[in-house]
């Protein structure tokens, strides 16, 4: 598989992966306004003949924080490591530049993705009540980690 930054070519594949994966609802344009946003944070994982088969949006808060915003994998394509590239990429790209911390919102209920973190070293911080648009808690992961200089 290939982990490569996002195209806006990419948009109609990765808006079908989003509307069959994620419980919120967003707007294809959201892929775009991410990517200029922070271009180096738009993560996209492709089979081998180049096909989007899943992603990983994430936001710069700041010169040492970036934000998961977005983070899916075709459902026939998941448990092969995928997700697990993506977060490795991104841990890379954040700490060549220069960041220390990486935070996302999940489900309580979403054990297979909080299993996935906390895997990566992602721990539990935080409980947001009524966080989603169905008023549904989230919780919040962060990921802490030393940079090597």
């Amino acid at each position: 598989m290939i982990v490569r930054e996002y195209d806006p070519a990419d948009s109609d594949r990765l808006y079908m992966i989003m509307c069959g994966s994620l419980d919120e609802t967003y707007g294809q344009e959201m892929l775009s306004y991410f990517h200029l946003q922070w271009p180096k944070g738009q993560l996209v994982v492709c089979d081998y003949s180049g096909r989007p088969i899943g992603f990983l949006s994430s936001s710069k808060i700041d010169n040492s924080h970036a934000r998961i915003m977005m983070f899916a994998v075709d459902p026939n394509f998941r448990s092969m490591g995928l997700g697990s590239e993506l977060l490795i990429r991104l841990k890379h790209i954040a700490m060549m530049n220069g960041m220390n911390h990486i935070s996302l919102e999940v489900r309580p209920s979403n054990m297979r993705a909080i299993n996935l973190y906390r895997r990566h070293g992602f721990v539990p911080t935080e409980i947001m009540k009524n966080y989603y648009n169905d008023g549904g808690d989230a919780m919040r992961m962060d990921l802490l980690f030393q940079l090597n200089i």
